[in-house]
């Protein structure tokens, strides 16, 4: 093997201010889909429902908090994360081709060509634009049937309720996937919860075009200005 596929060197992927928000989002929304689905089928008693609703609203409310915050304190990430996910190009359509090669590798036991990935492939860019939009969508909703549901009117109400259903069972459908391969790619999983690092090896495998375009980039102007 080359001296690449061991490079240990860390990289920083994910800063500590993107972390904790990661953090809170995850420890509100766990609560929110389940929640939500109880609130959707009902299984419970009228006390247990008045509780799951309220518990509901509360970490609701962390997670909006929790957005507008990370917003506010880190706006040029938020951007950044915006331009990252909703860019496309014929590597994306290449990658969902081949679903990342994580089918044949499951399913096979074997792998295929992917494509050069950046920073994100284009599954986590996906799943990145129905957070943003989900997740915005979702606030925004949530706040209308929880604050002011008899004061607007009744078509937007029935709208915004139809709106916080479809994104709230899309975003918990994607979970479980979203969990899973955060796992299984455990050193990104590590870098996300622990510590922002991901290995130079773990990073010129699985996303080598972020490694060309922008690691290996930002080193060479480092040592240009420091001879």
């Amino acid at each position: 093997m080359s001296h690449e596929q061991h490079d240990m060197r860390p990289v920083q992927k994910h800063p500590l201010n993107v972390r904790i928000f990661h953090y809170i989002l995850l420890l509100s929304f766990l609560p929110l889909a389940v929640t939500g689905l109880l609130l959707f089928f009902k299984p419970l008693t009228q006390e247990s429902m008045q509780l799951t609703y309220d518990i509901h609203m509360i970490c609701g409310v962390i997670l909006a908090l929790d957005a507008v915050a990370f917003t506010l304190i880190a706006f040029d990430r938020v951007v950044l994360f915006t331009a990252r996910v909703f860019s496309f190009s014929m590597r994306d359509v290449k990658w969902f081709m081949v679903l990342g090669g994580y089918p044949q590798k499951f399913i096979l036991r074997k792998k295929v060509p992917v494509p050069p990935m950046n920073k994100y492939n284009s599954g986590q860019k996906l799943f990145g634009a129905c957070v943003l939009v989900g997740g915005t969508v979702l606030i925004i909703s949530g706040l209308i049937l929880w604050l002011i549901p008899h004061a607007a009117p009744r078509d937007i109400v029935w709208f915004m309720g139809q709106a916080h259903l479809v994104f709230g069972l899309l975003l918990t459908a994607f979970l479980p996937i979203h969990l899973f391969l955060a796992v299984y790619r455990f050193d990104d999983f590590k870098a996300m919860m622990i510590h922002g690092n991901v290995p130079y090896h773990d990073a010129a495998e699985y996303t080598p075009y972020w490694v060309e375009k922008e690691i290996v980039a930002v080193n060479a102007n480092e040592e240009s200005l420091n001879k």
